[in-house]
């Protein structure tokens, strides 16, 4: 089953992303282009990875500014997150919950990300999140969320507000770590992890949830399973490139004869394929390195050097080039002009 839904996920959470885009004000023309959009709100498909991470792009800035995960979440109803949703509020406790829905977590999310549940040593839970998207812009809002995320639908199963015992974030620590303190109800929050996790506390986890239903909660972890493996992967020809020519930039500099591989056709028939769809194998890794240039450029402090090397050029040089050739001046300029 991972192989056939490998580069895709559920839907679910790209909707509730693109509406808290646009309830923040986004301009629903930067949504234009992405794609697997135009699929979005069909029942019984999986779009492609690299959807999710580009929607995560435009919307960080409108989103974050208006709440950023508190407002994504905000939207949230049960069922928004598709059938991974109901697992929680079914199951006999909480860690019961978080560890069908860790075995489960395909069925919203990408193969390649993991939930990975444990027992600690003093009686909690942790709950963290493992994905391959480090290099990637958003990758701390991303990080930031998923942990709100657990809390949301942790505490609706409860029947009532819980409070972490610990939560853990990879990035460094914000120069104001209120709104952080505010979003997870805690002030043991760590930076700089390995990846981001929140831990409950042993009773919380043990505790009967109130609206138990074993024979339900038996239903709807074959539901779970069955629905993603029935699920079909919606990937036109460009969607499938731009996909597997995000993973190969975040592997380093990729290759023309590397993506082709990955496609499962000659270096040739690449080329053929993408001027029949309008553009050129230059132009699409070209809008690609931009795309994340700019971003990273206006919302991290990484030097010239890192964003290079994260973004496959050869060196700072080259990357300097290309920002002249791009905007006519030097990532000096774009840096001090701030989030897009």
């Amino acid at each position: 089953m991972a192989d056939t839904v490998k580069g895709t996920v559920s839907p679910h959470l790209t909707r509730l992303l693109v509406r808290a885009g646009l309830a923040a004000g986004l301009d629903r023309s930067r949504l234009a282009g992405v794609p697997g959009l135009a699929v979005l709100d069909e029942n019984g498909i999986r779009i492609p990875t690299a959807t999710c991470l580009r929607v995560w792009e435009v919307i960080s800035s409108p989103a974050w500014e208006a709440g950023g995960s508190k407002r994504v979440m905000e939207l949230w109803r049960p069922g928004s997150l598709g059938v991974w949703d109901y697992l929680f509020s079914v199951s006999g406790t909480l860690g019961d919950a978080l560890r069908v829905s860790s075995r489960h977590f395909t069925a919203i999310a990408d193969p390649a990300d993991r939930l990975l549940v444990t027992r600690d040593d003093g009686g909690g839970t942790t709950a963290g999140w493992q994905g391959p998207y480090r290099d990637h812009p958003e990758y701390p809002m991303i990080a930031e969320f998923v942990p709100y995320m657990l809390l949301t639908l942790t505490s609706l199963a409860a029947g009532r507000q819980l409070t972490p015992v610990r939560v853990r974030l990879p990035h460094r620590p914000p120069a104001d770590v209120r709104r952080l303190v505010e979003l997870y109800g805690t002030s043991d929050i760590e930076f700089e992890a390995d990846h981001p996790s929140i831990t409950f506390a042993e009773a919380d986890m043990d505790a009967p949830l109130p609206r138990a239903d074993p024979a339900l909660a038996a239903i709807l972890d074959d539901h779970a399973r069955l629905s993603t493996a029935a699920a079909r992967p919606v990937l036109g020809w460009l969607d499938r490139f731009h996909a597997v020519l995000e993973s190969a930039v975040a592997s380093g500099p990729p290759g023309l004869d590397q993506v082709a591989g990955r496609l499962a056709m000659s270096p040739r028939t690449l080329q053929r394929r993408l001027r029949e769809e309008g553009t050129t194998w230059r132009e699409e890794l070209e809008r690609l390195r931009q795309r994340r240039v700019d971003r990273l450029l206006r919302e991290t402090s990484l030097s010239v050097e890192s964003i290079a090397a994260r973004v496959g050029f050869t060196d700072s040089r080259a990357l300097r080039r290309a920002i002249h050739r791009w905007y006519g001046h030097g990532p000096a300029a774009i840096r001090a002009s701030g989030p897009a």
